[in-house]
């Protein structure tokens, strides 16, 4: 379609007369263009790479470069986009590929993890010295008895010495 385009040559073929049909096959070529259509140090935000990616240099057999942009549009939709748009580009792939594969979003690496709740403290705490006192015990049973423990001795209700303990550990 476009001469300047970096996309396999052997796409030259035309599409189905369909041209909303797009089959996984198509949308991995589409995902394929723009990865090598991209800047090469890809560091800006996904949505500053995209307005500034020529779509013309994307387009492939008979979808233009509007058709591309639209539906990618709509394959990045469901994925991430906290990221650069090459990250974002291998996960659409991911997604092409597997579209049933858990519907969650996937989490940031960096994001920061929730603190740990007084019993889990607690939990942690305890396991190791009653596991050597006990070492006949499953690990369900030492979590009964340390559950029990806990809610026995008043661990839920925190004193202002401990309060303080835990607010300088997070």
């Amino acid at each position: 379609m476009n001469s300047d385009s970096k996309c396999p040559a052997d796409l030259e073929m035309t599409a189905p007369k369909n041209q909303d049909c797009w089959s996984q096959e198509y949308m991995l070529t589409l995902l394929e263009c723009m990865k090598n259509n991209l800047p090469a140090n890809d560091g800006s935000k996904f949505k500053t790479t995209e307005s500034h990616l020529d779509w013309e240099k994307v387009a492939f057999k008979d979808f233009s470069g509007e058709m591309c942009k639209m539906k990618w549009m709509e394959i990045s939709n469901v994925v991430r986009k906290f990221q650069t748009l090459t990250e974002l580009i291998m996960d659409a792939e991911e997604h092409v590929k597997n579209p049933y594969k858990g519907k969650k979003l996937k989490k940031h690496p960096d994001f920061p993890k929730k603190p740990l709740t007084p019993y889990f403290r607690f939990f942690m705490e305890k396991r190791a010295k009653y596991a050597k006192l006990h070492p006949e015990m499953s690990n369900l049973d030492l979590t009964k008895i340390l559950s029990k423990k806990y809610k026995e001795g008043g661990w839920g209700l925190i004193t202002t010495r401990k309060n303080r303990k835990m607010q300088t550990i997070i």
